[in-house]
C-alpha cells in the first residue's frame, strides 16, 4: 500500500503544504508562515485543507518537515508526534548524515536549499544549479558526483521592493511586473525596471561566475513561488520545477527511512 506522506516546508514568508501518496504529489497548500501556530491550529489546518481535497486526514501516515522558522517547527513536530507513527522527520544535516554536504558549516544550510540540491540531483544529475526564488534568491550548487558545494543568497526581488519603499521618503511600493522598456519614463516605470531586469541580470551574472569555477557547464533549473517569470527571461535557466523543496523532502524521508 502506498503511504500517505505530509510533507512541509517552512519558510520566512510561506509556509507549504503537499500531500504525496506514493511518488504522487495529490494536493499542497500555501499559507503564511509568519503566524505562529500552536500545535491543534496546525493540525486543524491540515484537516481543513485535507478535507478541500477530499483527503481523509486520518489516512496521512507519517511527516517530513524542512524549515528554517524554529517557533513553527517545534509546533509541527509536537503536532506529528502526537499524530503519527514514527516521529516525523526534521530534515538537517545532522538527521540526514548521508547528504553530503561540503558547505564549512554544514549545519548553517538551510533545510530547503538541501532539499532543492537533492532532488535536482536526483532527477538532472550533476553538475547543477538551482535557483529559488522567494524572500531570498538562493542559488544552490551540486557537484558532478552529488555533493553539496555551496551557492549563494540574495535579497528577493520582493523582499528588496519593501526595503526600497520603507527605507525612501518618496520611493512608492511597486508591483514585479516586468516594463516593456529597460529605460524607465516614470518613477514606478524605474523602480520596475531595477527589481525586475536587475534581478534577471543579477542571477544570470552569478550563474555565469558559478559556471566559471565548475570543471564543467552546469544545468540550471529554478523553483520557487516568484520564478516563472524571471525564468522565462534568463539566459540560462533549462527548466522550471514547482514543489521541488517538497519533492527534495520526499526523497530525503524514503532515504533516511531505508538508511535506519
Amino acid at each position: 500500500m502506498n503511504q500517505n506522506l505530509l510533507v512541509v516546508d517552512i519558510g520566512n514568508t510561506t509556509l507549504e503544504c503537499g500531500v504525496y501518496r506514493g511518488s504522487n504529489l495529490t494536493t499542497t497548500w500555501r499559507q503564511s508562515s509568519t503566524v505562529d501556530r500552536t500545535p491543534d491550529e496546525c493540525w486543524q489546518s491540515v484537516v481543513f485543507f485535507c478535507r478541500e481535497a477530499k483527503i481523509d486526514p486520518t489516512e496521512l501516515d507519517a511527516m517530513a518537515l524542512a524549515s528554517v522558522v524554529p517557533t513553527q517547527t517545534r509546533s509541527f513536530v509536537s503536532m506529528a508526534k502526537s499524530r503519527f507513527d514514527p516521529d516525523p522527520l526534521v530534515i538537517s544535516i545532522e538527521t540526514c548524515p548521508f547528504l553530503d554536504v561540503l558547505y564549512s558549516t554544514p549545519d548553517q544550510v538551510g533545510a530547503d536549499r538541501l532539499c532543492n540540491g537533492y532532488a535536482a540531483y536526483h532527477y538532472h544529475g550533476g553538475p547543477i544549479v538551482v535557483v529559488d526564488f522567494g524572500t531570498a534568491v538562493t542559488l544552490d550548487v551540486v557537484s558532478e558526483d552529488g555533493a553539496y558545494l555551496g551557492g549563494i543568497i540574495l535579497p528577493g526581488p520582493l523582499t528588496a521592493a519593501r526595503v526600497l519603499h520603507a527605507r525612501t521618503a518618496q520611493l512608492p511600493q511597486v508591483s514585479l511586473k516586468f516594463p516593456d522598456k529597460v529605460i524607465g519614463s516614470n518613477t514606478d516605470h524605474s523602480i520596475r525596471s531595477g527589481l525586475t531586469w536587475g534581478t534577471v541580470d543579477m542571477v544570470d551574472g552569478l550563474i555565469e561566475r558559478i559556471s566559471a569555477e565548475l570543471p564543467k557547464k552546469p544545468k540550471v533549473i529554478t523553483t520557487g513561488g516568484l520564478a516563472k517569470p524571471f525564468a522565462s527571461r534568463s539566459r540560462h535557466f533549462t527548466e522550471l520545477h514547482n514543489d521541488l523543496v517538497l519533492e527534495g523532502a520526499r526523497l530525503i524521508y524514503l532515504q533516511a527511512r531505508e538508511t535506519k
